[in-house]
């Protein structure tokens, strides 16, 4: 299958996407030549994409500096729409906030990755915190590991093969044998934690959202080690996490019969040999 997609994609439309995920970033602005590094195309190349994106909207230059427009929207509109996952978690997480007094987040799992869909904030901030859309390493998070672990064999074991993972700090697992074994316990227990493991100073609890048997995104609360602790997330935070999980799973079922009566949730992933992610 997967030399078969291979087969079937278009460069030029992969060229333009990486093109536009080099904003995804800190940097709001990048020059040619930053767009070029970043997505390891010739500055030339970059700069007819661009100059593309710009007749049709989605990006501005000033200055020498590109940025996207507000049109680039438009492109995400259809994955929120009233029928969708992050718009049927929200109310529920909303209630996790005001039950916990902790920042409440909702992710998906994109190849190695994890990408936040959803996120109501408590109302005291967190440092380094993350925005709807930011991309953050499975390995190193709750979310992105609760996911991992309810992958199929197969997909998971690909996971583990594949590119090296970076140590964000001293906690941080990223030996394969190691993460293995850790979310063979996850896959157990049904939760995750996530100590110091990204950040130093912040921590978090995740469950599975599992529909069907499938987990279609993974629920997460995040702290620090000042507010919170390992024993308070597991006796306090978790079961929040589990009944409000067992909320949206049932909300996302009835609102889209269509995607489970197929089998075909539309939001988890598997990974395939070339790292990419397509839709289990």
């Amino acid at each position: 299958m997967a030399e078969e997609r291979s087969r079937d994609r278009i460069q030029s439309i992969e060229r333009a996407v990486a093109v536009l995920r080099a904003f995804g970033g800190h940097d709001a602005a990048l020059s040619v030549s930053g767009v070029a590094d970043r997505v390891g195309l010739p500055r030339p190349v970059v700069r007819r994409i661009l100059l593309t994106f710009e007749h049709l909207g989605y990006v501005r230059v000033q200055n020498g500096r590109w940025s996207l427009t507000a049109r680039i929207l438009e492109l995400g509109a259809g994955y929120f729409a009233s029928s969708s996952l992050p718009e049927i978690a929200h109310p529920v997480m909303s209630d996790v906030v005001a039950r916990t007094g902790e920042t409440c987040s909702l992710g998906v799992l994109d190849g190695y990755d994890v990408i936040h869909v959803a996120r109501v904030e408590e109302r005291r901030p967190l440092p380094d915190a993350v925005r709807i859309g930011m991309r953050l390493p499975a390995h190193a998070t709750a979310v992105g590991r609760v996911l991992l672990a309810s992958l199929d064999p197969v997909s998971r074991e690909r996971y583990l093969d594949g590119q090296p993972r970076e140590r964000f700090t001293p906690r941080t697992i990223v030996e394969a044998a190691a993460l293995r074994a850790h979310l063979e316990e996850v896959g157990r227990r049904g939760y995750d934690l996530s100590l110091e493991e990204l950040h130093p100073g912040m921590i978090a609890a995740a469950v599975p959202v599992v529909v069907d048997d499938l987990a279609v995104a993974a629920l997460t609360v995040s702290s620090t080690t000042v507010r919170s602790d390992a024993e308070t997330l597991t006796a306090e935070i978790v079961p929040v996490l589990r009944e409000a999980a067992a909320e949206i799973a049932a909300r996302h079922r009835a609102a889209n019969p269509h995607l489970f009566r197929s089998g075909q949730a539309g939001v988890g992933t598997a990974i395939e040999a070339d790292g990419n992610s397509v839709p289990r």
